[in-house]
């Protein structure tokens, strides 16, 4: 009965197997690791081996240090390159919104979009059904038509 079940479940046994050995594999290497230490402990006897403390680290405090003060020179210098950058800034700012001004004057709101495209998709007059057949052949939308109607009204591709 039981060897039944492990061989219905042999996944399941050889996945439970695996992390047993891992386990056993890492005690192994934490013994090892250990008895290395002693051994190197042992080989330095003159020298006391310290105690880690089981107090939680604290870092040291900061040493805050005031920078040294800038020279006149520099300090101009550097008000000089903000106040650029500033006016570029605000140049940049004010040809945005000359920008957008200008958008908003030509293109107007989503009404009058809608009604410039409307325009523009809107054809002319229809022309006038063609009373001849060699008119019709000459009409490329005439053709693209016939060919559809053609390919539903035929049929199948299978049965032909």
């Amino acid at each position: 009965m039981t060897m039944d079940w492990i061989f219905d479940h042999f996944k399941i046994v050889v996945i439970i197997l695996i992390a047993i050995g891992s386990v056993v594999k890492s005690q192994l290497e934490a013994k090892a690791k250990r008895g290395q230490q002693d051994e190197t402990s042992a080989e330095l006897p003159d020298r006391p081996v310290p105690r880690r403390r089981s107090m939680p680290s604290v870092p040291p405090p900061l040493a805050y240090s005031t920078p040294p003060a800038l020279s006149s020179m520099a300090s101009v210098e550097a008000a000089n390159e903000a106040a650029k950058i500033l006016k570029h800034q605000q140049d940049l700012a004010e040809r945005l919104r000359q920008i957008r001004e200008t958008k908003a004057t030509t293109t107007g709101d989503a009404a009058a979009t809608r009604t410039r495209i409307a325009a523009k998709n809107a054809k002319g007059p229809l022309p006038q059904a063609s009373p001849t057949f060699r008119r019709r052949l000459r009409d490329r939308g005439e053709i693209r038509r016939a060919m559809v109607m053609r390919e539903i009204l035929d049929p199948p591709v299978s049965l032909r």
